[in-house]
């Protein structure tokens, strides 16, 4: 089953484009801070484009990846001045190095086995410039475990969203369904996603960026200050081994 479809992605664009900005005030202030020189910036499973329009917007030089066509075409309209690619991480491969490279709202949990999660992390390492920053944020085991047994329903004049998530913990998977009838006229049209990710502990995240050649700090991925035991969210921001270490 193909996930962000033309329905879903149409959605998304409307009701769930809202991490962009929730992160933008720690992201800009990170990359003020921290390399302050930077001008080219790299998002990630860029999703509507939420992120990547106020990275647009306050003077970078924007592009924006993401495996779903239909991601990319609303991306076009929300970030007019940035550069869209449709390409899947894990073969990442673009003409040129970037100053910053951010891929945020759990999307690196979409890879579920370590080996794809390394491969897309060693590619993110040859995009970097020497000093760039690559900050991502992922779901951990115990999120999974704590939020994704639940069920809602959204009911609108042209729309019902009905989203349902469980957790394996045996295999570390989580599972979202989600079904949707957009209402055209007067009739419905139902469409329906299955959204599979893995939740890693911190010690597999942190292993897998050690070999890919990472050294880096984490955060609580909600509060954004120092995790706790059983963050749901974490939130990490790396450089390359070897460079000044980081002080956040």
């Amino acid at each position: 089953m193909n996930i962000y479809g033309r329905d879903f992605a149409k959605v998304y664009n409307a009701k769930w484009a809202f991490w962009g900005p929730k992160m933008w005030s720690f992201l800009s202030h990170l990359v003020a801070k921290k390399h302050p020189q930077a001008s080219k910036w790299l998002d990630l499973c860029c999703g509507a484009g939420s992120l990547l329009r106020l990275i647009d917007d306050n003077g970078f030089e924007a592009t924006g990846v993401d495996i779903s066509r239909h991601q990319v075409q609303h991306a076009r309209q929300n970030a007019l001045g940035a550069t869209l690619v449709v390409q899947d991480v894990r073969q990442l491969s673009l003409d040129r190095k970037f100053d910053v490279v951010t891929c945020m709202f759990d999307s690196l949990n979409y890879l579920t086995t370590k080996q794809d999660l390394l491969k897309t992390f060693r590619k993110v390492n040859r995009h970097l410039s020497r000093s760039g920053i690559f900050a991502f944020d992922m779901n951990t085991f115990e999120g999974l475990q704590d939020q994704w047994c639940r069920t809602s329903t959204t009911h609108e004049p042209n729309l019902t969203l009905i989203v349902e998530s469980s957790f394996n913990p045996t295999r570390a998977i989580g599972r979202c369904l989600i079904t949707g009838f957009i209402r055209t006229g007067t009739r419905y049209r139902r469409f329906q996603e299955e959204h599979l990710e893995r939740g890693y502990r911190a010690r597999e995240i942190e292993d897998l960026l050690s070999r890919a050649g990472f050294e880096f700090r984490k955060y609580d991925g909600n509060s954004l200050v120092r995790p706790r035991k059983r963050s749901g969210r974490l939130l990490y921001v790396c450089r390359k081994a070897a460079q000044t270490k980081l002080s956040i």
